[in-house]
């Protein structure tokens, strides 16, 4: 499986994931046969990539080079798992719980598996409010921090499995989170809806595999330095904590739990906001030094008007991708291949993200 711009898309290729409206609805279902119509309509809803099956002929382009934490099969396994734990748990199952330590463990050995892994920059994407899928990004990430951050194999362990089980809370909650900011709630349900930290620490207090620091991240994680988070308004934040924390508001806005939806690159910006503030400023650098600004795929338009897709990040500079010109100034398609490496055009950077 391959990610590749429309621009690059042929009748025949399969598709590899569906491809998805703006509203989550499916356009093209996975297994689709590619014809030249399909392409004129994804061009017509301004889609820009798409994944389709890997064939063995040899690219002539610059293909889209997306960076992922955990790799396709095992993220899907992951998540299903999961889902799967946690939903029986709802359902007063607890002594499946447990299986939560074995995938924490799991996702920190496949992270490591990869060679140089944290001097990486990660494409991470906004999609819909699934909370299993958010606990599971919410752990890559916060893993990924603490190891880069050097901290303990212990340390790295807590943050993995309270990441996990932040969230579990949500589950018990009548009040409609999905996609829209809890501060324009009725304030019952603002007040329902920050009690799911606590929610989250009730269910798993008694467990006796979880240590305790483990209980306190999840209980706190909403909790902020300067003390104006929730759900007890408590500035006595642990460094782990605020790793989960970080990790947790950036996911929250890119994928609308709490809060409207919102583009990467907007809510990177809200947590570079909240450096020194709300969390520690050596974890908001780690964070900003793993996170792609521009996912891989996006539509960006540069200072000299140009349409553009990001095509690859570069280390160390994530404000900086290789970027494929689309468009001209004038809004002409570009016919010959024209790539703009930021770290070598200096002159040029990204004004706007196109939707």
């Amino acid at each position: 499986m391959k990610l590749i711009t429309v621009e690059d898309l042929k009748e025949g290729d399969v598709l590899a994931k569906d491809v998805l409206l703006e509203d989550y609805t499916i356009l093209l279902g996975k297994g689709t046969e590619i014809k030249d119509a399909y392409i004129d309509k994804l061009r017509e809803l301004s889609i820009v990539t798409v994944y389709i099956e890997e064939k063995k002929e040899d690219e002539p382009r610059l293909t889209l080079q997306e960076i992922t934490i955990l790799k396709d099969d095992v993220e899907v396994k992951i998540k299903n798992k999961v889902k799967d734990i946690l939903e029986l748990h709802v359902y007063q199952q607890t002594e499946g719980l447990k299986e939560i330590a074995e995938t924490a463990q799991n996702i920190i050995v496949d992270i490591l598996e990869e060679d140089a892994v944290v001097e990486r920059i990660y494409d991470i994407k906004e999609r819909s409010a699934d909370i299993y899928e958010h606990s599971l990004t919410t752990c890559t990430i916060a893993t990924l921090i603490a190891l880069k951050m050097k901290l303990s194999e212990k340390e790295v362990y807590d943050i993995s499995v309270s990441s996990l089980l932040h969230d579990i809370g949500l589950r018990y909650l009548v009040v409609r989170y999905e996609d829209q900011d809890i501060h324009l709630l009725p304030a019952k349900d603002q007040d329902e809806y920050k009690k799911h930290p606590i929610y989250s620490y009730t269910a798993i207090k008694k467990e006796n595999w979880i240590s305790e620091e483990a209980k306190n991240i999840i209980l706190n994680h909403h909790e902020h330095r300067d003390g104006s988070g929730y759900s007890m308004g408590t500035d006595l934040v642990s460094k782990a904590c605020q790793i989960l924390g970080v990790v947790d508001e950036f996911d929250e806005m890119i994928c609308g739990i709490g809060k409207a939806r919102i583009r990467v690159h907007e809510a990177i910006n809200c947590i570079r906001n909240y450096s020194g503030i709300w969390f520690d400023d050596e974890i908001v650098q780690t964070f900003l030094q793993l996170i792609a600004v521009y996912p891989v795929g996006s539509k960006v338009k540069t200072n000299e008007g140009e349409l553009a897709v990001v095509m690859k990040q570069n280390v160390h500079f994530p404000e900086r991708p290789v970027l494929r010109v689309i468009n001209d100034k004038y809004g002409q398609p570009i016919n010959k291949e024209k790539i703009i490496d930021l770290i070598q055009e200096t002159k040029i950077v990204i004004q706007e993200v196109i939707k």
